[in-house]
């Protein structure tokens, strides 16, 4: 079990958003298709610690229910921040756990007639 570490939170559109990120344990050479001095050049910046090499996660809560999920792994940014503030992936993964929360949502009423939101 991988631990992921929380980088940001935000309420939007009823949903509890926590994004987190872990160490991706899949190696740069084998996701970037750069001349190898480049990718020299980035695997020494990600030992370093001059850029993150991380495996994204968005989780989607409801009155403290996960609900919804989404990963993305191979994200190489500055900081994970970074994926939050200047990413369309993050937008996007946001928006697919919400589909996500809204589908088991969606289940959970149709299986339970009596249930209501």
């Amino acid at each position: 079990m991988q631990h992921y570490e929380t980088i940001h939170t935000e309420d939007t559109r009823g949903f509890h958003v926590i994004f987190s990120v872990t160490h991706e344990d899949c190696h740069p050479r084998d996701c970037f298709e750069y001349e190898e001095e480049e990718l020299t050049e980035i695997c020494r910046k990600i030992d370093c610690g001059l850029l993150s090499w991380f495996v994204a996660r968005v989780d989607v809560y409801q009155q403290g229910i996960l609900l919804g999920s989404d990963y993305l792994g191979g994200c190489l940014y500055d900081t994970p921040m970074q994926f939050v503030k200047e990413s369309e992936y993050y937008d996007d993964m946001v928006n697919n756990a919400i589909a996500d929360a809204k589908y088991n949502l969606e289940r959970l009423f149709a299986f339970n007639p009596e249930v209501t939101a």
